[in-house]
């Protein structure tokens, strides 16, 4: 079955060095940034900053997820020369739909202006041939975490 990836791009304001230090520390930083979805994210595995950890999400029920979602992952890739973060998901609902999900993002500087270009990029197989992949969700949820950190970094 082939691979299906989808990518996203997000302008944000915050500079691209200080958006890197903080996503870094997601442990602590999306919780603030967007708490009325991230209830919590708990390291299970390793110092919540390098290749190995493990760590599990605890999102509240929202509008796009009327239920509690845990998700477990484990951090694949920390390059901070290039400023790139990736992940794969190790245990969540979403793996009854996707045999494996990996995301990769990428921080860089907007030619637009001085704040970071984020890309993000997910790249997946589905379960089986039944599966409906209904990619906006996913990309709705991406841009609402990122512009959320982004107003969070800004005051702070």
């Amino acid at each position: 079955m082939a691979t299906n990836k989808f990518e996203v791009e997000i302008e944000l304001k915050t500079s691209p060095e200080k958006l890197w230090r903080n996503l870094k520390e997601y442990v602590t930083l999306f919780p603030k940034a967007m708490p009325d979805v991230i209830e919590r994210v708990d390291v299970i595995e390793g110092d919540g900053r390098s290749v190995g950890t493990v760590y599990v999400s605890t999102s509240k029920p929202t509008e796009m997820s009327p239920v509690v979602s845990i998700i477990k992952e484990r951090i694949e890739v920390v390059d901070d020369k290039k400023k790139i973060l990736g992940y794969s998901i190790l245990e969540s609902d979403i793996l009854e739909y996707y045999k494996n999900f990996k995301v990769v993002i990428y921080v860089g500087s907007n030619p637009k202006s001085d704040g970071a270009l984020v890309k993000y990029t997910a790249e997946f197989n589905k379960a089986n041939e039944n599966v409906v992949v209904d990619l906006d969700i996913y990309k709705a949820f991406v841009v609402k975490l990122y512009m959320a950190v982004d107003a969070y970094l800004l005051k702070v």
